[in-house]
Order: C-alpha cells, then structure tokens, then sequence
C-alpha cells in the first residue's frame, strides 16, 4: 500500500468514528491515471484486431479447388426438398387420421393438433389397476374425440371467453363427455 501511495496511485484518507472520534479504517481513492505522453506518437490501430472482434472467419485456411463445398453449395439452390422439409409440419403416428383431419383444418400446427389428442388421452382414466384397463377403447376415444372437438369448434366461433386457455377448455369437454357416455349403455356396447 505504501508503495503505491509513493507512486502516487492510490491515497490513504483517515476516518474516525463518529461516536468516540477514535481512529478506524482508513479509506483507500484510487487517483485517475495521468497521461504523460510528451514527445511520444500514438500507435495506430490495425483494422484486424483480435481484441476487437475475433469470428471464425478470420481463423480458418482458406482452400482453393475444394469440390465438395462447391457442390454443397449448389446443391442448395437446386434442391427444394430440405427447404420443404423444414417448413414440413408433420403430425406424430399416434394421432388417429380421421381427428387429425378434423383438427387440421382448424389448427395448422401438428404440435397443437398433438396436444388435443394428448388431452383425450390423459382423460381416460384407468379403470382396473392390476390389467391397466382404461375407461374407453381406442375407437371410443376417436368419437368422443371428434364429438369434444366438434363441441369445441363451436364455442370458438360463438367466441366463448376461455380464461385458462384453449386445451383447458377442451379438457372440461373431453371430460364432461366421457362421464356422461361412461354410464351410457348403448356407447360402450356398440364401440367395443
């Protein structure tokens, strides 16, 4: 600390407390540097310094005759199946064709489509815990499916205020139908 309050970096100020006005800790100011630059040039910038932006380019070799980066390249601009791959919106195998149709034609995107079907999924619940038996088959869940979301597309277009979002709604439908159709009769006979 003496050493840099010799070459004058730093200063030392004593403090006192206020109570008994004995001595504490002193405080340490760190003095702005000066500039002595008398007689000298300024050095002048280059324009590629790392230190002001490094990016990979500057790093790699630069290869000439590379032929497989040009036909990489023009590849790209001749094949429009990868862009249409990527703009591709596939739904998943385990959506049924007939509700994914339904649902298409109001949702474009294959994950909304996906989560109403995971909500009609979740609401049939497991009946018989030892054989894992559901409440509904797989075609029950189709028609109940398509009947909740017929349901649904309606209250959408009457402009129903949905305050928990759109797959809450759709979950009180899917629900609301399967108790209803579970104690039906001529439902769970004619579907099995």
């Amino acid at each position: 600390m003496k050493k840099l309050a010799d070459f004058g970096m730093i200063r030392q100020v004593p403090m006192k407390r206020k109570k008994d006005m004995m001595q504490t800790a002193n405080a340490i100011i760190i003095q702005p540097v000066k500039d002595e630059m008398s007689g000298k040039y300024p050095v002048k910038e280059s324009k590629r310094c790392p230190a002001i932006k490094t990016t990979t380019s500057f790093l790699k070799q630069i290869i000439k005759n590379n032929k497989r980066k040009a036909v990489a390249q023009f590849s790209n601009v001749d094949n429009p199946l990868k862009n249409s791959l990527k703009q591709a919106n596939f739904v998943a195998h385990w959506v049924p064709g007939i509700f994914s149709n339904l649902v298409g034609s109001f949702y474009e995107e294959a994950e909304t489509i996906q989560e109403f079907w995971k909500v009609i999924k979740q609401c049939n619940r497991v009946v018989d815990y030892p054989s894992n038996k559901r409440a509904f088959t797989g075609k029950q869940e189709k028609e109940i499916g398509t009947k909740a979301f017929k349901e649904f597309a309606m209250k959408m277009k009457s402009r129903v205020n949905m305050h928990k979002g759109q797959f809450a709604y759709f979950n009180g439908i899917v629900n609301k139908l399967m108790n209803e159709l579970y104690f039906d009769a001529d439902f769970m006979d004619n579907l099995n």
